[in-house]
């Protein structure tokens, strides 16, 4: 089972050195996806694609960490 969620970033708030997030212009488009995978004693990793590719991860607090230098709006 997949929780997936599509965005867009409609302003950028602050400067950010996070990998993948330092390159976010307004404009662009991209997909989060938590695949439910049964890990154990794990965080839950919530993957990042953009044009349908995967190119990042981020645990829960590390991916609201990052937003929070984006003003979004969610497409789907």
């Amino acid at each position: 089972m997949k929780l997936t969620g599509s965005f867009i970033v409609k302003e950028v708030k602050k400067k950010t050195s996070a990998e993948f997030f330092k390159g976010l212009k307004a404009g662009d488009q991209f997909d989060l996806v938590y695949e439910f995978r049964g890990r154990y004693k794990q965080a839950p990793v919530i993957d990042i694609y953009q044009d349908g590719k995967e190119v990042h991860s981020n645990n829960s607090l590390q991916l609201k960490t990052n937003l929070e230098s984006f003003e979004l709006e969610q497409t789907q």
